[in-house]
């Protein structure tokens, strides 16, 4: 008989998978922009007393303020979203001020927004905007910052022109025009191309040592034998290749059918699905989906291990040797990357090991009874005891041998992971 607390040990261990997190998509990893301040606003400040000055890490030559892009985020395909800013920008008349500072430039609500004083005020409205393709990036273009009501109130009363006209600071005053140069931490992946796997030929023989079979399910393909591969859907990726998550689908099956009697088998079946390659956290994951007609052991119910869908997790950990980034294509590829299993992973499938061990030696068990005189069922306890402890003995030296080649740990590598990801 199969000790099937062995399967139930493997096939639980997936529930100790961590969960995978999903990324965000299209964040500004980086940039500048650019204020060209209006000349008849300037000087129409000037005549109040009013002087303009950067806020670090800003910078101000003239009329131009350079910002620092630190943040934000941006559609590359309608450039839609929001570019934040570093720094600020400070009026100044005798001895109060008006500092702006947490600027964000939105093309989405067409706004430059910013904390005057501390409180956040939309600090004027964008007009004739544009943006084009820079690489992986997205450069902007916005003809006119006018002055809104609001953004006015608050520089006046800051710098104590509330009362009284004229005020310096108008609603609808042009006040600047302006240019912004973003490049992205990840952008989002086309749909198209592939994620192969290529099994490691070690780990591979392994499984089919111990009668694993991988059938693999559409739209996977088995280009060769042992190489899967899989088509990309989607996900984000980086241009370094370091952030992102490439997403795949379809899936592999790993079946191990043995057989107890005339028509009856053992089958036990772990489907994964959706193969995702997380760029940050360097690991494969996938959906985990196990079900098996063993059942659990004595004493527990006896009903059948079929665990169902155990979510995504994480099965490997990869190693991005190199990286092949093509601004002009926005392609991203990665060729060969090393997958080793992690030890959950590796634990489930030395399940496969064990439950195959268990399941020889117990046809081994009665295979040297039968040679025995007495088929380890004599009449007599003392013949009985010792041909059953020979028996017992020789099955599990020769199941032993069987798999002696054959186990899986943490570590041992899966195979190597390629594709190329096609950025919008």
């Amino acid at each position: 008989m199969l000790p099937a607390g062995i399967l139930a040990a493997a096939l639980f261990a997936l529930l100790a998978f961590a969960p995978f997190a999903s990324a965000a998509s299209d964040p500004v990893a980086s940039g500048s922009t650019t204020m060209t301040l209006n000349s008849g606003f300037t000087k129409y400040l000037k005549t109040f007393g009013i002087k303009t000055s950067k806020i670090s890490p800003a910078k101000l030559k003239g009329s131009k303020a350079t910002f620092t892009v630190t943040g934000g985020s941006l559609d590359p395909t309608t450039g839609k979203g929001e570019v934040t800013l570093g720094g600020g920008l400070k009026f100044t008349a005798g001895k109060s001020s008006a500092p702006i500072k947490a600027l964000v430039l939105n093309t989405s609500k067409k706004s430059l927004t910013g904390k005057v004083a501390g409180k956040k005020v939309k600090i004027a409205t964008l007009a004739g905007w544009s943006f084009k393709r820079n690489g992986f990036g997205v450069n902007l273009t916005i003809k006119k910052l006018k002055l809104t009501s609001a953004g006015a109130n608050a520089l006046n009363k800051k710098l104590g022109f509330s009362k009284g006209t004229p005020k310096p600071f108008l609603k609808n005053k042009l006040i600047a025009k302006a240019a912004a140069e973003t490049q992205p931490s990840t952008v989002t992946i086309k749909p198209g191309n592939l994620m192969t796997l290529v099994t490691d030929s070690a780990t591979f023989k392994k499984l089919s040592d111990v009668k694993v079979k991988i059938p693999v399910s559409a739209p996977t393909t088995e280009p060769s034998l042992g190489t899967f591969a899989f088509p990309i859907t989607g996900g984000t990726v980086g241009p370094t290749g370091t952030a992102g998550v490439v997403q795949s689908a379809g899936s592999l099956q790993l079946l191990q059918k043995l057989q107890t009697g005339a028509t009856t088998y053992i089958e036990t079946e772990i489907n994964l699905g959706n193969f995702y390659a997380d760029l940050a956290a360097k690991t494969l994951t996938v959906e985990v989906v196990a079900k098996s007609n063993a059942e659990s052991p004595a004493g527990s119910g006896k009903f059948p291990l079929n665990l169902g869908n155990l979510g995504r997790s994480s099965i490997a950990d990869i190693t991005i040797p190199g990286v092949v980034a093509d601004p002009t294509t926005r392609t991203v590829t990665v060729t060969n990357a090393p997958a080793v299993l992690q030890p959950i992973a590796a634990e489930v499938l030395e399940g496969f090991v064990k439950v195959y061990q268990a399941y020889y030696e117990g046809g081994t068990y009665l295979h040297v009874c039968s040679l025995l005189t007495h088929n380890c069922e004599s009449a007599i306890p003392a013949e009985k005891a010792a041909e059953e402890a020979f028996a017992k003995k020789e099955a599990k030296k020769a199941a032993e041998a069987k798999v002696a080649n054959d186990h899986i740990t943490a570590g041992n590598p899966l195979g190597t992971v390629s594709f190329t990801a096609q950025g919008e």
